[in-house]
């Protein structure tokens, strides 16, 4: 036995004797002891909880926490006859992931799903894999999912089986358990990560998601007061972009995010651990006592930002979302549509949900003066991710957004293989047009150089 355990192990050999001898200390069935600690440790420690996925080091922390809690607690087990067995026990009840911890380690893991018991699949940047390993029975899945949940502190269980949690930071976990899900099927989860270190603008161009022009008009938006929203599907890496878009602001600049569940990590420090950007990460809160982001959009906006993100806009937050927008606030946020124009009427019904005595055609106006650029991202069937359009809203005419396509990907043709499945998208990214005049004047009013300005108001076509 490690000499680490030798103090505790004499804490616990005391306290196994007292409850042998009928004292105060009471022996505790092994799963008790495990629910105990878990929620403990989940609230105090998710942090050091997290970790254990990529530091062997954050192994022994954990372990340590572990018999801190099991000694100050004085939690006995009747069936474990010493502390080293108990800790071990514990941690790998707590902290392994059993047959998907390779693939959580992967860096090269962009999605893990699980359907069950019995059904798993990994997705890459370009493939998707079906696991052939299965869990052993519907309890072992559901009890995975469990664990993976109380990483970001979210309990799942009978009263609360279905929830959003992060297991680290850029790695978000959506999952169910019974009676939600099939008793034959244990538990389902949707895992994914978000890599922002690999997000960088040699990367974007590299990949051709993106081309140094529009990565470098998009960051000229934000940086000189001008909203962008990222619009697409699930798993078209919207987040991805915001994290990048965002890493180009100034450091003096103030900037609150509002997130459900912890993905974006724009905090900067120096060698001293001094955070040397102004930023503000907030997080929602589910029940009870639920703290949503209509809530934390009130807060932000008293906390004065230049930037103001709203991670996603999802319902009725919408309306005070674009009402910031055109108050003197950057917008930087996300929304799923199928393209940047009709991108602005999910935001419009979004708005109709909050209730505004507004008309609609008023209110179209308002978020085309809110969100002047819409980016639409779209996953091709080459599993390849483009910036399919960039588009800047000018107006609303008949009822209909009216403005420019200023960038597009145009398809040329596809590559497929033998069995006629997509293995490749040929295309290129176009300059298809000029920013308004309206727009050049408020990029040259928030103090863009004009020769900046004329890369984007001349070359293009209409």
């Amino acid at each position: 036995m490690s000499n680490r355990f030798s103090v505790n192990e004499l804490i616990y050999q005391a306290n196994k004797r007292r409850s042998d001898s009928g004292e105060s200390v009471k022996a505790q069935d092994y799963g008790e002891i495990l629910d105990k600690l878990q929620r403990i440790i989940a609230k105090n420690h998710s942090a050091e909880l997290a970790q254990v996925l990529y530091s062997e080091e954050a192994e022994g922390k954990l372990k340590d926490l572990i018999m801190r809690y099991l000694n100050s607690e004085q939690l006995v087990a009747k069936d474990l006859r010493n502390i080293s067995e108990l800790v071990d026990a514990v941690y790998y009840d707590m902290a392994g992931m059993g047959l998907l911890s390779p693939y959580l380690q992967d860096t090269d893991t962009e999605e893990i799903n699980v359907n069950g018991s019995s059904g798993i699949w990994v997705q890459y940047k370009d493939k998707k894999v079906r696991l052939n390993q299965i869990f052993s029975n519907p309890e072992a899945c559901a009890n995975i999912v469990r664990k993976m949940s109380r990483f970001g502190n979210v309990i799942l269980d009978g009263s609360k089986p279905i929830g959003d949690s992060f297991i680290a930071r850029g790695i978000r976990m959506s999952g169910a358990i019974t009676p939600c899900v099939d008793p034959d099927a244990g538990a389902i989860a949707s895992i994914r990560k978000q890599k922002p270190s690999y997000i960088t603008r040699e990367n974007l161009i590299e990949w051709g998601t993106a081309t140094v022009e529009e990565l470098d008009f998009l960051s000229l938006c934000v940086n000189n007061g001008v909203s962008v929203a990222i619009a697409g599907a699930t798993g078209s890496g919207k987040t991805a972009d915001m994290g990048y878009i965002l890493s180009r602001v100034p450091p003096d600049k103030r900037i609150v995010t509002i997130e459900d569940t912890r993905e974006l990590s724009l905090a900067q420090f120096d060698e001293n651990g001094v955070m040397i950007n102004d930023v503000i990460h907030l997080l929602t809160k589910e029940e009870p006592n639920a703290i949503t982001m209509l809530d934390l959009l009130k807060l932000s906006l008293r906390l004065h930002p230049e930037i103001l993100v709203p991670a996603e806009m999802r319902g009725k937050e919408a309306l005070t979302v674009q009402e910031a927008g055109r108050t003197g606030h950057t917008i930087v946020s996300t929304l799923h549509a199928n393209s940047a124009r009709t991108a602005y009427d999910r935001i419009l019904t979004m708005c109709l949900e909050a209730g505004t005595s507004l008309s609609e055609g008023r209110l179209l106006k308002n978020i085309v003066e809110a969100f002047p650029i819409m980016l639409f991202k779209m996953q091709l069937p080459d599993k390849s991710r483009k910036y399919m359009e960039i588009f800047e809203a000018t107006g609303v005419k008949n009822g209909e957004v009216i403005g420019n396509t200023l960038f597009k990907y145009m398809v040329d043709y596809y590559e497929r293989d033998e069995a006629g499945r997509i293995t490749k998208v040929v295309g290129n990214h176009r300059r298809l047009g000029c920013i308004s005049p309206t727009l050049a004047e408020r990029l040259l009013i928030g103090g863009v150089p004009q020769n900046e300005i004329n890369r984007y108001v001349e070359g293009g076509t209409t």
